[in-house]
């Protein structure tokens, strides 16, 4: 049987070569090494930001791609200013907490609410209104979909939380981060600390906490990179896009989410780049910026190249590609291409597992959208329980291991060129109608729609707006 794959395999010297450089090359580990510990976080407004775009740029003209340069676009941005936490009643102690990217600088107090990892239903007004409301990482065991801390965020907001208080469901790796609305002041906390408050809650019955965030919302501008891997002789005029953000959140290195992705891209154009003679369409690879508090990148770019779209034969998104886990594909929507993929995993020898689904929270969600056939790197035979490490400032260069990063870049790299060179190439792209259905079968047609909801919220209940939420509200858009 192993045999008869290869011998059916219509790009087996291509292979070879792909996989030859690939496991014989520290290149992707090299290029993280730089990444996380010379340009840190690389989070919007840093200075690592910048210099680690002008870094890519360097390599990926190194490595031949062409259209080389950096697309600059201006962001609602954040500074972290000190947060602390304080409970004023029963007892008195402070904790160690950290602001969530977007929170407005602002000190409230009141009653300390506790509802776990906080199913929808728990969103109860009549229990939350004027209080500081404090929510678990996890995703309840009832819901059959992600439940992201965003959208936990928005439902506090509009049960009436003063103060938002999110708690990592990890022991061990500290107070979580993410990005959230300008609204009320939130931080993060550890398992420990949160674990506390809810004895200290179970205990006594009212506890009175304080939050102070002294952090700014402000305009920055920020970068994506593009880099063409152009075939020597391109049959038409059809590209495809593989694509990881750059920016991980400013508390860490980042390192597995999103930069164990970012290398991966350059890995990939790297090795594109020596089979080009035989690649039949252009693959243009990209690292996005400030994908962690808004997906604004992505947005910026099907934004600016929307005529381009329909030229689009393909998306592949790569946030943190890296990580420990099989190298599949969450498949967006297009049952054509994961018949595609079975087909290829069995002349590649590769193992590639695939699933259909889509979720609005990574770079992917502009292009499908827009109607764009789209996959995410995935592990489909795993069930996920959260983060972990990730979003922590634990999510550190020594998590990574390049046996995945070579698996990453064998498995994405060889599917792209299949793309790029496959003729019977027709997955049916959506119409607005089919896209708006299958975001409410996977459970987000709510979701999708609450940051405007939360807006139309404060302008009916809101008495005093804070000058940055009020900026906010007249922005518009998801986040």
């Amino acid at each position: 049987m192993m045999r008869r794959n290869i011998l059916s395999n219509p790009h087996l010297e291509v292979d070879k070569k792909i996989m030859a450089e690939i496991y014989t090359s520290s290149e992707p580990m090299d290029n993280l090494k730089i990444l996380c510990d010379v340009h840190g976080s690389r989070f919007p407004g840093l200075p690592g930001d910048k210099a680690a775009v002008d870094y890519i740029i360097k390599k990926l003209k190194e490595y031949g791609c062409e259209n080389v340069h950096a697309e600059e676009f201006n962001i609602a941005g954040w500074k972290r200013g000190k947060a602390t936490l304080e409970i004023v009643s029963p007892i008195k102690r402070s904790f160690d907490v950290i602001s969530l990217p977007h929170s407005i600088g602002e000190e409230v107090e009141g009653e300390l609410v506790f509802i776990g990892p906080g199913a929808i239903p728990d969103y109860d007004e009549e229990k939350i209104k004027g209080k500081i409301l404090m929510v678990t990482s996890a995703t309840p065991a009832e819901m059959k979909r992600f439940f992201h801390r965003s959208e936990k965020y928005m439902r506090s907001v509009m049960a009436g939380a003063t103060g938002w208080i999110f708690m990592n469901h990890y022991p061990a790796y500290g107070p979580p981060t993410g990005g959230i609305n300008p609204v009320i002041p939130a931080i993060g906390i550890s398992y420990e600390d949160g674990s506390f408050l809810e004895r200290l809650i179970e205990r006594e019955g009212k506890v009175v906490v304080k939050i102070k965030t002294t952090d700014k919302n402000l305009d920055i501008k920020t970068w994506n990179i593009i880099a063409d891997v152009v075939p020597d002789h391109p049959v038409d005029d059809e590209y495809l896009v593989v694509g990881s953000h750059l920016d991980g959140h400013d508390i860490s290195q980042g390192a597995v989410d999103p930069a164990s992705g970012a290398v991966t891209v350059m890995e990939i154009a790297r090795n594109l780049c020596k089979v080009k003679n035989t690649l039949k369409r252009r693959v243009r690879c990209m690292t996005f910026g400030a994908e962690e508090i808004g997906l604004y990148g992505s947005y910026a770019y099907a934004a600016k190249h929307a005529d381009e779209l329909d030229k689009c034969r393909f998306m592949l998104n790569l946030d943190a590609a890296g990580g420990e886990g099989k190298k599949g594909l969450n498949i967006h929507d297009f049952p054509f291409i994961e018949k595609l993929v079975k087909k290829w995993e069995k002349e590649m020898v590769a193992e590639i597992p695939t699933k259909q689904g889509v979720s609005p929270y990574s770079d992917h969600w502009p292009f499908f959208l827009k109607s764009v056939p789209c996959a995410s790197n995935a592990d489909p035979t795993t069930v996920r329980t959260g983060r972990g490490y990730g979003h922590t400032r634990y999510d550190t260069l020594d998590k990574v291991d390049i046996k995945y990063l070579h698996l990453a870049a064998a498995n994405h790299t060889r599917v792209l060129y299949r793309v790029a060179n496959e003729e019977d190439w027709n997955p049916k792209r959506k119409t607005e109608q089919e896209i708006e259905d299958f975001i409410k079968e996977q459970g987000y047609d709510r979701t999708v729609a609450l940051a405007d909801e939360m807006r139309e919220y404060i302008k009916k209940n809101y008495k005093k707006i804070h000058p940055e939420t009020k900026e906010w509200v007249e922005r518009g858009g998801a986040w």
